[in-house]
């Protein structure tokens, strides 16, 4: 790894612990989703998005991809995280 690499992984680390710790105190820990639907963390962190945004992000990409994947998916939107069969508005992925 060269100099460049090494200072931009330990800022990456440090976000991503925060990310991980926000996605832990919603009881979705990141390392089980992350096996079952990969979400790019990395991505995120390059535009600047929060932890916390990040983590919102990541909750709302798995749920759509878990919904998906039973065949619960919102039949309105394609773009909608909220199980099929939800009351109000659609929310986007």
């Amino acid at each position: 790894m060269d100099n460049g690499t090494e200072i931009m992984a330990a800022p990456y680390e440090t976000w991503l612990n925060e990310v991980r710790s926000a996605l832990q105190s919603i009881n979705m820990p990141l390392e089980d989703w992350q096996q079952a639907w990969s979400f790019d963390f990395l991505h995120e962190y390059q535009i600047g998005t929060s932890p916390s945004a990040a983590a919102e992000r990541a909750n709302r990409f798995w749920w759509h991809r878990q919904n998906k994947a039973r065949n619960q998916d919102c039949s309105r939107s394609d773009n909608c995280w909220l199980p099929r069969g939800h009351q109000g508005e659609c929310q986007p992925v």
